[in-house]
């Protein structure tokens, strides 16, 4: 770590933010010069990160402002880097266009760190391995080719990812990283859960893949029939993903008797908050089973979306995600394909 400049943190998610308090900590940079420039994009997400800057609030200098409307960005990254053009470190989980010109163009680092966004990560290593990133959106899906050579001419494209280490919780395992990839033990969590109970319950971690991953969002409540059938839905807690409408939920919660239980706190400083840890876990996949198997170790089973309802855009992220829970030791269920995954292939 360089002395006498500070360090960069920049996030736009609770998660990110997470991960970059864990590299603070990690790094040993409390009560050095650390600038966060922190970013919500809806109420709920807000409210999340406030507390969990309550919760951390070791930073130098602090931005916390809204991601859009986009032209918001510009006084904030003009004042960060009109009071500093050259840092040690930067940290970073998601960026946009203006933000990706700042660090491509104006800032100076002496060492840069991608920190978990969650399950993207496994993708997000494999285009920076292949150098592939530039040419992709954040949907996955392929750029005009002049537009990608010309997004990146500029500095507008996240370029600077490509000399970027990794600071993970996953198995990153493209050799074109190997001594890029620092674990994250997610030590400050960890320690401050220390030992507890088990409880009885069994939570159901939801995830956005209903409206981001499935090719048919009528899907969703077949999957959750065949999960049903294994496990009694109507004693399972469910933990909904952020960004899950509550009416949807409600549909849900009356079908199958489930419990919907919309945490105050991000799951994983839920557990630190938490006077008793679920005796079990299960999830049709998410960001958040990974962490919690790092944080407490409990048996944690994934039901397994079949590739042919997955969107093929997503389907090589999905595959990896399921790849890296079964090396992780998750006990993983097969889901079969639903009647209208099996008419949509027959057609």
């Amino acid at each position: 770590m360089s002395a006498g400049k500070p360090s960069l943190f920049l996030c736009r998610s609770p998660l990110q933010l997470l991960n970059c308090i864990e590299a603070c900590e990690h790094f040993g940079l409390r009560g050095t010069h650390t600038v966060m420039v922190c970013a919500w994009r809806a109420e709920r997400d807000r409210q999340l990160m406030q507390r969990i800057l309550d919760l951390y609030p070791h930073w130098s200098e602090l931005h916390f402002f809204p991601l859009y409307p986009s032209h918001g960005q510009l006084p904030v990254m003009l004042r960060v880097f009109r009071r500093h053009r050259h840092f040690a470190n930067l940290f970073y989980g998601d960026s946009t266009h203006l933000i990706n010109l700042f660090l491509n163009k104006v800032g100076h680092f002496d060492t840069l760190y991608m920190v978990d966004d969650g399950t993207a990560t496994l993708h997000h290593a494999r285009q920076i391995a292949e150098r592939t990133l530039h040419l992709q959106r954040k949907n996955f899906t392929y750029r005009n080719p002049l537009a990608s050579w010309a997004l990146a001419g500029l500095g507008l494209s996240p370029t600077f990812n490509y000399r970027a280490k990794l600071f993970t919780i996953y198995d990153i395992p493209q050799p074109a990283l190997r001594g890029r990839v620092i674990r994250n033990p997610m030590a400050f969590c960890k320690s401050r859960i220390g030992k507890k109970p088990r409880s009885e319950e069994i939570w159901f971690i939801g995830s956005n893949i209903r409206r981001e991953v499935l090719i048919r969002m009528d899907d969703y409540e077949d999957f959750l029939e065949q999960v049903h059938r294994r496990i009694d839905l109507s004693r399972v807690v469910y933990i909904p993903h952020r960004k899950e409408a509550d009416d949807y939920l409600a549909t849900l919660s009356r079908r199958f008797g489930m419990e919907i239980r919309r945490l105050k706190d991000i799951l994983e400083i839920e557990l630190v908050n938490a006077a008793s840890i679920p005796a079990a876990f299960v999830s049709f996949g998410s960001s958040a089973v990974d962490t919690i198997d790092l944080l407490v170790h409990p048996p944690i089973t994934l039901f397994r979306i079949p590739d042919e309802a997955v969107d093929p855009v997503r389907r090589e992220s999905v595959q990896g995600m399921y790849k890296s829970a079964a090396a992780q030791g998750f006990e993983i269920v097969d889901l079969a394909p639903t009647a209208g995954v099996t008419a949509g292939h027959a057609a």
